[in-house]
């Protein structure tokens, strides 16, 4: 079955393949750049790289959810934007306030970490705003733990989308 545009913004399913896709992605580049043959390029790279890819898959997690809730609205054919002025699409702490699950204290500090990664560090060498440089020093550390932290939230979150590990994930919407 061919899947349009709407079938696939409007269902929790595609957002956590996805999610689940880039974490995968994420690990395979953390692992490399753990190998005691990595140049130093392929270390730094493959550490901003995968905490890109993480943050990018807890955020298609969060948008999994707000699918399942039907919070995601299509305006003049894409998504339309959920976050107000001023905040990034890619802010996590937002995102995991805005779908109204309960995080612990170092979840919510991962995803601001991880957020750092989404904005800006996984993709440029320095942030596009100085408030950013002078907010985000510090948060720019990985840790083989937050695979742990996020493979859990990724789980927890699936079954509130409406997964169930017996029968898998309900009907599509269109």
């Amino acid at each position: 079955m061919d899947m349009d545009f709407h079938t696939k913004l409007k269902n929790a399913e595609f957002w956590f393949t996805q999610a689940s896709q880039m974490f995968e992605a994420s690990k395979a580049l953390f692992n490399s750049m753990t190998s005691k043959d990595s140049s130093d390029e392929l270390r730094v790279g493959a550490h901003k790289g995968s905490l890109f890819l993480l943050g990018i898959a807890t955020e298609n997690a969060f948008k999994g959810v707000l699918a399942f809730k039907e919070e995601l609205k299509i305006e003049n054919e894409r998504l339309k934007p959920i976050t107000p002025k001023g905040v990034s699409p890619h802010d996590l702490e937002w995102l995991s306030e805005k779908i109204g699950h309960t995080f612990s204290e170092k979840e919510i500090e991962l995803f601001k970490r991880l957020s750092v990664y989404t904005i800006w560090a996984g993709k440029y060498g320095t942030p596009l705003k100085k408030s950013e440089f002078l907010k985000d020093k510090g948060a720019l550390f990985q840790s083989e733990s937050d695979y742990d932290v996020i493979s859990d939230v990724i789980s927890r979150l699936k079954i509130e989308a409406g997964f169930n590990k017996n029968s898998g994930w309900p009907s599509l919407r269109s």
